[in-house]
């Protein structure tokens, strides 16, 4: 698949702080440029402005949404595929849910990443103000199994991808590892591992079985 040309919006936190969704957020963005893909970022923890808002609990939610609102419409008139990094709570109400809605009045397939630790009891409280965006959404896609289960569970389907992993980060003994292959790391079965599966290459964007999404995949080589 080529990806030269292809304009894509991610929407999702940026570090600092460098937290796990911040970080996959940015190697994202990272992978796809690599790819030839036109990546316009639209964080949502953009820095307050003016700086001095930041003292302002509550008054400082509105300096924040509103350039963000902003933003996410230029940047989805501007892009093929909208990419959402998705999270649980307000997070989820304030900015991954108006995204999906944006994106499907403009008529821009999204991909709804959701990421959220706390989705279990978020979707027991929430899951019928959640359910309507998601089937506004192109796809879901989730990191692990267990979030595909917890999505499972309302009847909601979702599609497995993993997390991006940043091989050149780690330094591994060659006493605990065999091999390096094209799908991760086994381990020898001498080291903490024993055998399983430490990492998987990412995938950078998801290859859709929706007719709303654009099929194709790019990873990390």
């Amino acid at each position: 698949m080529r990806w030269q040309g292809l304009r894509v919006g991610l929407i999702g936190p940026l570090p600092p702080p460098a937290g796990g969704m911040a970080t996959q957020t940015r190697q994202l963005a990272e992978l796809l440029a690599g790819e030839g893909v036109a990546v316009t970022l639209v964080p949502v923890n953009a820095p307050y402005t003016p700086a001095w808002v930041r003292g302002l609990k509550g008054a400082r939610a509105v300096f924040r949404l509103v350039p963000y609102m902003l933003r996410l419409w230029r940047c989805v008139g501007d892009v093929q595929l909208l990419h959402v990094m998705a999270n649980s709570g307000w997070s989820w109400h304030l900015f991954a849910a108006p995204a999906v809605w944006i994106a499907r009045a403009r008529g821009v397939p999204v991909i709804v990443n959701y990421r959220g630790g706390e989705a279990a009891p978020f979707l027991e409280r929430s899951v019928r103000w959640v359910r309507p965006s998601l089937a506004a959404a192109s796809l879901l896609a989730v990191p692990s199994d267990f979030l595909r289960e917890v999505f499972g569970r309302h009847r909601i389907e979702a599609h497995l991808l993993p997390n991006i992993v940043d091989l050149s980060r780690f330094r591994f003994a060659a006493s605990h590892f065999t091999s390096v292959g094209a799908g991760g790391m086994v381990g020898s079965g001498k080291g903490p591992f024993c055998g399983r599966w430490v990492s998987t290459p990412a995938a950078a964007t998801f290859s859709s079985r929706s007719t709303r999404a654009p099929a194709g995949s790019s990873s990390s080589r």
